[in-house]
């Protein structure tokens, strides 16, 4: 079974819940490859799809593919689940590259949520990975003329549900896709259908009890306003996608997330009247399509174009919570130590310095090697050459101030012999 997402429809619970029940889904005959959250790197990797912004454009290597399929082969289950929203980006040439890799009885589930209700949810996500363009003129770009878009060009790869759906019926055939609703209505249709695509218990993939974190919890309006503002920044700086996602996405919005709960009377990212009547208009056209294609659809259609809270006008945010920007310079200050979100005592459901390559584990457990770790991940970021620069300097200059005490006792000494040479010539 092959997930794409798409983004925004109960994803990260759906893999984080997969990922802790790894040896149970196992016992049931369930392989879910490789050991991390889910399968980003390797989505991308096959995909030859690049992570980050320009300036640290990098994509994972293809072996990083080729271990979860060669897993998947070799495992004596009999079904697999491989999950990643990226994949719903691909272009028919990508998806047939999945299908021809995982073969031909490779089943593939799209999980759909209303087109309206995600869009506040889509643009807090670009914020998120460094995004700078306020809410209001991106909603006014996305749902304009889509020929004339030039603002996150990725959002109808990963939002135009029915072009998805047939895509993957071109590629997969009619008969190996599935829809999956995300119905608010009915919190655990979704989980409930992976479980009976896969054969499993009822409840085996049941929400884990997590924070705002783990959880993906969304960003208030103020939240959110914080973050773009500082995304500016890094984006003027010319800062790294790596020190972004390191600094921002892992440290600063990680406590933010987690450890702050928006007040009741905290603006949300709601859609204005117009703007919602456009993009509910558009969800009756992707549910109309999706229909005609016949595939197999788990929930009901017109749940993707359900009614949305709606506002007269966007309110203009002016100010930010105290206590938001608290949790926000201490995640910050956190993670330029190195030490993650949360100074190495992450929450529960939220992984630390124990979940850290071994190399770095045996520094944290040696003596004195925690700071050494700490270093090592502040500055991870960094080139090769940089860092050995940096350690040439380093070196130098305590060689420095260490041997300052001998060098000047030297230097007497051959002051003094000079002098005695000097009083013995002729």
């Amino acid at each position: 079974m092959l997930h794409i997402g798409i983004p925004k429809t109960g994803t990260t619970s759906l893999q984080r819940s997969a990922a802790a029940r790894r040896q149970q889904l196992l016992e049931h005959g369930v392989c879910y490859p490789g050991k991390s959250l889910n399968h980003r790197e390797a989505v991308s990797a096959l995909m030859d799809r690049s992570l980050g912004w320009k300036n640290s454009e990098s994509t994972p290597a293809f072996q990083i593919w080729k271990r979860i399929e060669d897993e998947v082969k070799a495992s004596r289950a009999p079904r697999s689940l491989i999950s990643h929203e990226f994949a719903c980006e691909s272009t028919d040439e990508q998806a047939r590259r999945f299908i021809e890799a995982l073969g031909p009885n490779t089943h593939v589930v799209i999980t759909l949520r209303g087109f309206a209700d995600l869009l506040g949810s889509s643009w807090q996500q670009y914020v998120k990975a460094g995004y700078r363009s306020g809410y209001r003129s991106w909603l006014l770009q996305i749902l304009g003329d889509r020929e004339k878009l030039h603002t996150t060009p990725t959002f109808y790869k990963r939002n135009d549900q029915a072009a998805i759906v047939q895509r993957w019926i071109r590629v997969a055939g009619v008969d190996n896709v599935t829809v999956v609703i995300a119905d608010k209505r009915k919190r655990d249709q979704l989980i409930t259908a992976f479980e009976d695509l896969l054969a499993i218990p009822r409840g085996l993939l049941g929400e884990l009890s997590t924070g705002g974190y783990a959880a993906n919890r969304s960003l208030s309006m103020p939240e959110a306003e914080l973050v773009r503002r500082v995304n500016r920044v890094f984006r003027e700086q010319g800062m790294t996608w790596d020190r972004y996602s390191d600094l921002m996405r892992h440290g600063l919005i990680a406590r933010l997330q987690e450890n702050r709960t928006p007040a009741p009377d905290e603006p949300m990212l709601t859609l204005p009247e117009r703007l919602a009547k456009k993009a509910l208009a558009q969800a009756r056209e992707y549910a109309e399509a999706i229909d005609a294609t016949g595939c197999r659809v788990i929930g009901d259609l017109s749940a993707l174009s359900a009614p949305v809270p709606t506002v007269p006008r966007l309110p203009s945010i002016t100010q930010i919570p105290a206590d938001a920007v608290y949790e926000a310079i201490s995640g910050l200050l956190s993670a330029e130590d190195g030490r993650g979100a949360f100074f190495d005592q992450p929450p529960e459901g939220v992984q630390g310095a124990s979940s850290s390559p071994a190399y770095l584990r045996k520094l944290y457990e040696s003596d004195g090697g925690a700071e050494v770790a700490s270093a090592i991940r502040a500055t991870r970021h960094l080139d090769d050459r940089t860092l050995a620069a940096v350690a040439v300097y380093r070196g130098v200059s305590t060689a420095d101030l260490r041997t300052k005490d001998y060098r000047r006792r030297a230097g007497a000494m051959i002051k003094g012999l000079r002098k005695a040479v000097r009083s013995r010539l002729p």
